[in-house]
């Protein structure tokens, strides 16, 4: 078994299945409305804070634990290391639009964090495909091995779906192409399988650093949430309640994504 050629394999179907939720962009009218739109950034931070738990700290955990990492320590590390660099790109950003200020805007701080956010945190989603098949390819003879990698990759995949929409639709909010929102949205998971290769390539130093990958992606992610989508989506707003709601509906579509198929 070739573990770098399945662990390939694998990251390209959770790229693909990105892509298909990105497609979603276009089945909804362009022009939609305050509340709508308030609902799409709920979603979107109810993805993203359910991801950050389910699908990056707890596994974490798990990583680092079984490496013999003192996990706590880890996690809040790689944790706090992800939000400064979210703060140090949350800075510049402001920095570049005041010197964009007289030129058409090209994409709004926060959809540029959300994308950002989102990216980095399906790195060690490759990541943690492509050491599943890498182990799996060094016990040929563990078919559990295997049907772990692959149960792992289905899973990723299908939480990889709402991801997809959840970045689409707020770039075209911002005034964007559809086409244009659709490309970007699919290249955010890009990066699974370029890592998900190296990770397998490289197994045993990807292994000794995922846990901490993990903690920096559920930084960056939460970040984003509270900093930009909650006040986004105006879930203070006494008028109604659409931000909330999408916030409850994406939690739940990705926490039983995560959860059900982990088990």
């Amino acid at each position: 078994m070739n573990g770098i050629f399945f662990a390939f394999l694998g990251t390209l179907g959770t790229f693909t299945v990105t892509t298909l939720g990105a497609a979603g962009i276009f089945f909804v009218k362009r022009e939609v409305n305050g509340k709508l739109q308030n609902g799409f950034l709920g979603f979107a931070g109810g993805v993203m804070i359910a991801a950050s738990v389910w699908s990056l700290l707890l596994p974490g955990l798990e990583f680092a634990e079984k490496n013999g990492q003192t996990a706590w320590l880890v996690i809040t590390g790689g944790f706090l290391l992800g939000v400064c660099v979210l703060l140090a790109a949350d800075y510049f950003l402001k920095k570049w639009i005041r010197v964009q200020k007289d030129r058409k805007p090209t994409l709004g701080k926060s959809t540029a964090m959300l994308v950002t956010a989102i990216t980095v945190h399906n790195i060690p989603e490759g990541m943690s495909v492509g050491l599943a098949f890498a182990l799996a390819a060094q016990k040929p003879e563990d078919i559990g091995l295997l049907s772990g990698a692959a149960a792992l990759t289905i899973g990723i995949a299908i939480q990889n779906f709402p991801e997809g929409t959840a970045v689409a639709l707020p770039l075209v909010k911002e005034g964007m192409r559809k086409r244009t929102a659709f490309v970007i949205a699919s290249m955010t998971a890009v990066v699974e399988p370029v890592f998900g290769v190296l990770a397998a390539v490289f197994a045993g130093a990807a292994k000794a650093s995922i846990a901490v990958c993990l903690a920096f992606a559920a930084g960056t992610m939460i970040y984003v949430v509270v900093e930009e989508l909650i006040p986004e989506a105006h879930l203070d707003d006494e008028e109604g309640k659409e931000g909330t709601l999408g916030f409850i509906v994406g939690f739940l579509v990705m926490m039983i994504l995560d959860v059900a198929l982990g088990n």
